[in-house]
């Protein structure tokens, strides 16, 4: 596969949208990012009428179009269920719609076979990391939270900014297979200042998994990872102890209500309030989209509408067990078709940083409503699918050469 390879007349759109995502979503507050989504989802359809993705016929039983046509099936039934869920309990369609759009979204692409997506996501993931940068001297880029100026770049919250920077520099890295080139290490180095600036200290672990994971890649034994680990654990702990966390970081490690900013709070209510209340079918189905918020409300005094914060706990109060069952049966299908042509060497491991990342971001937010928390997991298994291993290109390119001479011998401009 070629590193720069440029998309073919009709995927200019797509290429695009994928690149620009990112400069997208710093106007969530805005609505807007939902327009993109869709627009997104538009040109992935406007590939199904290029004579790709369902068109061709699957020549192995279990390769891709057999498990698309899966998804598609699990796609619908998993709108249908959701859109039951809000009609009979309460909910919007925008929120059913975000949480269903990252499967979607990689069904088309993945129907598409366009290997110029590897290109835009690279070019999209560095764009994100240099114009979050450039905003860093301009007051907008910043904002009080918890009485501490933390960087929030273009986007509207510095937790949406944290992860993005750690998946911006995973999919750069994995198009540039882990090489610590001057670009790579540039990027890398930026995005972790504004991570660290961001204050978003579930992201201090995201990044560090990135980053331990490109190091494995390139050749450091896990062992000296691990004592890195334990070294900077260390420093932590001693900086922690002698400086007042409260004062630079705007937490009080001293209050659990103060270090989570009430999550566990909000967890108690859901658990004793909501969950310990629930009925077998309440159980199994939940309570509808808004439950969580409803919950908290009707149970807490001063009635703010605070989420559940955790995406495991959203989805067991708000759809059920069975919601969640079809959201992590979802995902596994997407692996399931990601993982269809064969395994890629080159990608040994990226999949399962890709997931903890995504885990661990479920643990202080409900992910699934926010596509753009969900998309970049899609296009990191877009990424890991459209791209073999350099030998298994090399014959495939080989392949279509030759079948391009055969073409054109039979029009007689061989």
């Amino acid at each position: 596969m070629k590193k720069f390879e440029l998309p073919t007349f009709y995927a200019i759109p797509i290429f695009l949208a994928i690149a620009l995502k990112s400069g997208v979503d710093a106007f969530f507050e805005v609505n807007s990012v939902k327009y993109l989504y869709f627009l997104l989802l538009l040109f992935g359809v406007f590939f199904l009428r290029t004579g790709r993705g369902f068109t061709r016929t699957a020549q192995q039983p279990g390769e891709v179009n057999n498990l698309q046509s899966r998804l598609w099936v699990f796609v619908m039934l998993y709108f249908t269920f959701l859109t039951l869920v809000m009609i009979l309990q309460n909910g919007s369609p925008q929120m059913v719609f975000k949480i269903v759009s990252p499967f979607i979204f990689f069904g088309l692409l993945i129907a598409a076979q366009d290997k110029s997506l590897a290109f835009a996501m690279a070019l999209g993931a560095a764009l994100n990391i240099l114009v979050n940068a450039a905003f860093m001297p301009f007051d907008y880029g910043w904002v009080y939270w918890g009485g501490i100026r933390t960087f929030k770049g273009f986007y509207m919250f510095k937790t949406d900014l944290s992860y993005s920077m750690a998946a911006s520099v995973l999919v750069y890295a994995a198009w540039n297979r882990y090489k610590p080139t001057l670009d790579f290490l540039l990027l890398a180095a930026i995005a972790v200042v504004m991570v660290v600036l961001a204050n978003s200290r579930a992201n201090y672990l995201t990044m560090a998994l990135v980053l331990a994971f490109i190091a494995y890649k390139n050749g450091t034994r896990p062992a000296l990872l691990a004592g890195y680990a334990a070294f900077l654990g260390l420093v932590g702990g001693l900086a922690l102890f002698l400086y007042d966390p409260q004062k630079y970081l705007g937490f009080d490690m001293s209050n659990m209500g103060s270090f989570t900013q009430g999550r566990d709070r909000i967890a108690e209510v859901l658990l004793r309030y909501g969950l310990a209340t629930y009925g077998p079918l309440e159980l199994l189905f939940g309570k509808g989209l808004y439950a969580d918020l409803l919950i908290y409300m009707e149970n807490v005094s001063d009635g703010e509408p605070n989420g559940a914060h955790n995406d495991f706990l959203y989805q067991i109060t708000t759809q059920g067990i069975f919601g969640l069952a079809m959201n992590v049966f979802g995902w596994y299908l997407v692996y399931r078709i990601t993982m269809s042509k064969g395994r890629r060497e080159w990608a040994r491991g990226l999949i399962f940083i890709a997931f903890a990342m995504y885990i661990v971001q479920g643990l202080t937010m409900a992910v699934s409503l926010y596509a753009l928390k969900t998309w970049p997991l899609a296009m990191i298994l877009l990424l890991v699918h459209i791209s073999p291993d350099a030998l298994a290109d090399e014959v495939s390119d080989k392949k279509a050469a030759v079948a391009k001479r055969k073409r054109r011998g039979a029009w007689g401009i061989a």
